[in-house]
């Protein structure tokens, strides 16, 4: 399956939709990228230099996500960045975040693993309940609890991105987890926890017993097993896309003349020598025992 990079210079990216669209700026710190599943849709960009509080909502959620993502690269691949430091677990060469993977995971869940929208929804507001005690900052001093910040989401668009929908469900998890984890470094709970505390919140996802289903609100019995059937699923994919992005080079392809921009990450983890010998093992070289044929005598 080919996956078209990110901009160079990638930013967590706007969207609250795959049908809208609104390119904004929090307090001059970041300026945030069209990702290409969104230009596929056909959104229309709005630009302003005085970002609305919905639009000012819409980036600190996005950073959110990709925050709560690169805690996710770092368990899956670790490396010396300060989120493998952080929860540790590190290497001394780079690792899934370096790679980017945070932009890959978003970007897939986005786009590859469809959540109808009513449900998606109603999950998220059953996860702001449990995180009332998070807040974003939205400048000038103002900040606003993310289950709070939820509702006016939801008030303005009809649908919110399943990669937000998995930061949400990861970082209820983690102060499930660790309580504690509700203040530190970095913007996420989930980014928060020991290497040790991450397998927990993932073991807690591949098997959802009750504290999981009681975190995501009331669940209509018709849907428990589709709800239940689909965070398993996100659990797969999270480990599944956070292995894949790390090794792959989709963080710096050039889609528009097939070419690389810079030596991927993955290439410096498995030693790859693209202009030079491979290393081998003779392990299945030849044959075994001289044998050249079998039976199953």
């Amino acid at each position: 399956m080919a996956c078209p990079p990110p901009d160079p210079d990638d930013k967590p990216p706007i969207g609250l939709t795959r049908r809208r669209f609104a390119s904004s700026a929090v307090s001059g710190a970041c300026a945030l990228a069209v990702g290409p599943a969104v230009v596929g849709h056909g959104a229309v960009i709005a630009q302003s230099t005085q970002p609305s509080r919905i639009e000012r909502l819409q980036a600190q959620f996005n950073l959110l996500a990709r925050d709560t993502l690169a805690g996710v690269s770092a368990f899956a691949v670790p490396g010396n960045d300060l989120y493998s430091l952080w929860q540790g677990l590190s290497t001394f060469q780079v690792g899934g975040v370096a790679a980017r993977n945070d932009a890959f995971l978003a970007f897939m869940f986005d786009n590859y693993l469809p959540l109808p929208p009513p449900l998606g929804n109603s999950l998220a507001i059953g996860l702001g309940t449990p995180l009332r005690g998070l807040s974003l900052s939205l400048g000038d001093g103002l900040t606003l609890n993310v289950g709070s910040a939820l509702t006016e989401l939801l008030n303005a668009y009809d649908s919110l991105p399943l990669a937000l929908v998995v930061a949400l469900l990861l970082n209820a998890l983690a102060l499930t987890v660790q309580p504690a984890s509700l203040v530190g470094p970095f913007l996420s709970p989930f980014s928060r926890l020991s290497w040790k505390n991450k397998a927990r919140v993932l073991e807690l996802l591949e098997n959802p017993g009750p504290e999981v289903i009681q975190l995501m609100g009331p669940v209509p019995g018709s849907l428990l097993k589709t709800v239940i059937g689909y965070v398993q699923l996100i659990a797969v994919g999270l480990l599944a896309f956070a292995g894949f992005g790390s090794y792959s080079e989709w963080s710096v392809l050039d889609p528009s003349t097939r070419t690389l921009r810079a030596r991927p990450v993955g290439w410096t983890l498995s030693k790859y020598q693209p202009a030079g010998p491979v290393e081998g093992w003779d392990d299945f070289k030849g044959y075994y025992q001289g044998r050249r044929s079998a039976s199953d005598a």
